[in-house]
């Protein structure tokens, strides 16, 4: 069940698109939408002398009111949604914020953010930090451009691993409402019969929870991350469900590479979870 919905706001023209999709999804799961508008606090370097001291209680005066001013304009916005909403804000300093917002999307079903990757507000380091720390999935939309929520069609990205296990799970909810599932197995000569049956194994788990799957084999790519983008398009599907792969090193997110070029280059929004 997606009953908690929380979506990533910057004050950004991009807000319009997340808030117009997560709007959308909340009111067909009958969901809360929380907003978490992001407050970047100042990066106060220490320097010697008064003069310094003297400008810190102004950066911190113009930041607060920059997010003021960005609050008010979204409280008018969510006044007119007709799914329950709150507005909250998040705050914290560039390398920490994304942490922030991970501890409150442990508390929602879904985040919605912008695709990490090509995102114009650099904003790449906080959606990975909620893909890594969350705990629960996340959904992303391709900057600039409106996604329009619909499901005729869900492309599923299966591999015998744990990560694309999580995802089908977290998206179960999602691919009970979608006219037509497909299950994109990606195969090579080495891994072509296990991958093959792992993926009939995920069909029956989801035709017993009512969702009629067909598996697709994408053959003859050098490239998975390739074969998945182009059956994307080419499909014409509404969504990519995919498991998020990578590790975290001290404060670098280091992504798999189907994961980076879903992150980087899908044309349609994509939910992933870790």
């Amino acid at each position: 069940m997606i009953k908690d919905i929380v979506v990533h706001l910057t004050g950004s023209d991009e807000d319009r698109v997340r808030l117009d999709y997560a709007e959308t999804l909340a009111g067909v799961f009958d969901a809360h939408l929380t907003g978490l508008l992001v407050h970047l606090e100042p990066e106060l370097i220490a320097s010697p002398g008064l003069i310094y001291a003297d400008v810190i209680p102004t950066l911190m005066e113009d930041a607060a009111a920059l997010t003021q001013k960005r609050r008010e304009t979204l409280a008018a916005r969510f006044a007119l949604m007709i799914v329950p909403n709150d507005l909250r804000v998040v705050s914290g300093v560039t390398e920490t914020v994304g942490e922030a917002l991970a501890e409150e999307a442990r508390a929602a079903d879904l985040f919605i953010g912008t695709r990490p990757y090509g995102d114009p507000d650099k904003h790449h380091r906080d959606e990975e930090a909620v893909l890594f720390g969350s705990g629960g999935p996340a959904l992303f939309l391709p900057p600039q451009k409106p996604a329009t929520f619909r499901l005729e069609q869900v492309l599923v990205a299966w591999k015998n691993q744990r990560e694309a296990a999580r995802a089908i799970k977290d998206a179960l909810p999602i691919l009970k409402k979608a006219q037509r599932v497909v299950l994109a197995v990606v195969t090579d000569e080495p891994e072509e019969l296990a991958q093959t049956a792992s993926g009939a194994d995920i069909a029956r788990y989801l035709s017993r929870h009512d969702v009629h799957a067909e598996i697709k084999e994408l053959a003859g790519w050098h490239s998975a991350a390739d074969a998945l983008l182009s059956e994307a398009r080419l499909s014409g599907a509404d969504l990519v469900v995919a498991g998020a792969y990578g590790r975290s090193r001290l404060r670098e997110r280091l992504l798999g590479g189907v994961t980076r070029a879903l992150l980087s280059s899908c044309d349609v929004p994509v939910l992933m979870s870790r």
